[in-house]
């Protein structure tokens, strides 16, 4: 109509970036279920498409005379050679013992049993908005409940309820209740959405300004009951370990055996900065674990801090032990094979230059680099086709360096698509270790990640070492205070 009004409307920046946030959040799970199907291919599926890659490039001329022009042939099927099985480990927590199954999880018993030690939980706060006090009020309910067959004595929390979810509502109200309560032991926060800065602030405030380990729970992962109990053990579990608890071990025949794992965050503030985070073992059981992180300013993976991380956790050890570590070994992660040579020849002789601090001190050391970024797909050959290769295969030849002592091990139980081996290069070794010993070694270890009641890709030190470097890189832009170095804080 000629005579119809006509309206223009001027919409935001932000608004417009809202409107498409809510619009993808709607749809986002049903991309992802697409996505996973091409994704998450099984071992056959897999297979096949390398086998018909191959035949595709045999069947055109001109492919294989640009092979030949190179010196190259392509074979027509996928490499089939032997490996091997590392026997089961047997985990132990406080009062019993099981041998781990094929799927290498342990999530019922670990819940079902005493783990090795547990800290009192006597004086801790809870903070929860208004909107979720139903469901924080439920959480501590449900926490009781569990608590026992776990081992941890849990006492009443102090409950705050803020009016809202703003971050400084809830900086205020913890740095309040922290003035307040010296003693406190632990500051748990219900928060209603995933939000970095919100996320940020609190972490700066009990990891900075005033150490205290802290756990941060979005309202939506406890807001399903028939989930509830299951997920509050989990909580329960690596609240133990943020405070200082043991959950459970493996059988370890070394003795005055330090095992450290390095891994290195790029901070995402300062483009030219760099974190490396720094967790070792300083009891005989590797249950208790000393972090450190240092920043250095070159954008490369080498790290300047290393020496001074290493001397200040040998100085820990021998203050728990009365004694020094006779034999070290090092899991340094996030090393490419270009960068093998510089490690060899620049971080190795850092950690040898600190055993000269201590008098007559010459211990064992072995430095292995940890490689997950590689191409390399193992699979299980059977009558029946391809599979995912079980937990515990490890290979050590054909596909080997002739330059270092290295192997290929999957440690991890492979669910669903197809599972990439961790690579392990192996730099230095003083301590006589056979390569068996070290595989056994790094197959242990990697049953130790208290996060997660299975075995994981990369022994626990490396993972503890990612979490906490990614923590200090991302959200701290900092160094930790020092008071919560023999906590696992960061899980």
């Amino acid at each position: 109509n000629e005579k119809s009004p006509l309206f223009f409307f001027t919409y935001s920046p932000a608004l417009c970036s809202l409107l498409t946030q809510n619009i993808l959040s709607q749809h986002t799970h049903y991309y992802f279920q697409d996505l996973k199907i091409h994704i998450n291919v099984s071992s056959d599926q897999h297979t096949h498409a390398i086998k018909q890659l191959l035949k595709n490039i045999s069947s055109k001329e001109e492919c294989t005379k640009a092979l030949e022009g190179w010196g190259l042939e392509l074979g027509s099927d996928v490499m089939m050679i032997t490996g091997r099985m590392l026997p089961f480990e047997t985990i132990c927590l406080k009062s019993s013992s099981f041998a781990t199954g094929a799927n290498v999880s342990w999530s019922r018993e670990v819940v079902n049993g005493a783990s090795i030690s547990s800290i009192p939980l006597n004086i801790w706060v809870v903070f929860y908005p208004r909107r979720s006090a139903e469901q924080a009020v439920e959480l501590i309910s449900t926490f009781h409940k569990v608590a026992g067959p776990i081992g941890l004595r849990l006492q009443r929390p102090i409950t705050v309820e803020l009016r809202d979810d703003r971050t400084e509502t809830y900086v205020k109200s913890i740095h309040s209740q922290l003035t307040s309560e010296p003693h406190l032991q632990l500051v748990v926060c219900v928060i209603e959405s995933n939000r970095d800065d919100l996320y940020s602030a609190i972490k700066k405030l009990c990891c900075l300004k005033c150490p205290v380990p802290s756990q941060v729970i979005n309202v939506r992962t406890i807001s399903q009951q028939q989930k509830l109990r299951g997920i509050a053990q989990k909580i329960l579990l690596q609240l133990n370990s943020k405070l200082g608890g043991e959950l459970w071990t493996v059988g370890i025949p070394l003795k005055s055996l330090m095992v450290v794992g390095v891994d290195v965050h790029h901070d995402t503030s300062k483009k030219h900065q760099s974190v490396m985070g720094f967790v070792a073992s300083v009891n005989s059981s590797l249950t208790h674990w000393y972090s450190r992180v240092t920043f250095q300013t070159p954008t490369e993976e080498l790290i300047s801090g290393f020496r001074a991380c290493f001397l200040s956790t040998l100085q820990k050890y021998y203050e728990l032990n009365h004694d020094l570590p006779q034999k070290i070994v090092v899991y340094r992660d996030g090393v490419s094979d270009g960068q093998l040579k510089m490690v060899e020849l620049y971080e190795i002789p850092q950690l040898i230059k600190c055993f000269e601090t201590f008098p007559n001190y010459e211990p064992k050391l072995v430095f292995i680099v940890v490689q997950k970024r590689i191409n390399t797909i193992l699979y299980s050959s059977s009558a029946n086709g391809f599979s995912s290769v079980p937990a515990g295969t490890v290979l050590d030849h054909t596909l080997t360096n002739k330059d270092w002592v290295d192997f290929y091990l999957t440690a991890h139980d492979i669910r669903q698509g197809v599972g990439l081996p961790t690579h392990y290069v192996t730099l230095y070794n003083t301590a006589n270790l056979t390569p068996d010993h070290l595989q056994r070694l790094t197959f242990k270890m990697c049953h130790l990640y208290w996060n997660w009641p299975g075995t994981i890709r990369v022994p626990a030190p490396c993972k503890y070492a990612h979490k906490l470097a990614f923590l200090s890189g991302q959200f701290l832009h900092s160094e930790p205070a020092i008071q919560l170095s023999d906590k696992l804080f960061f899980l």
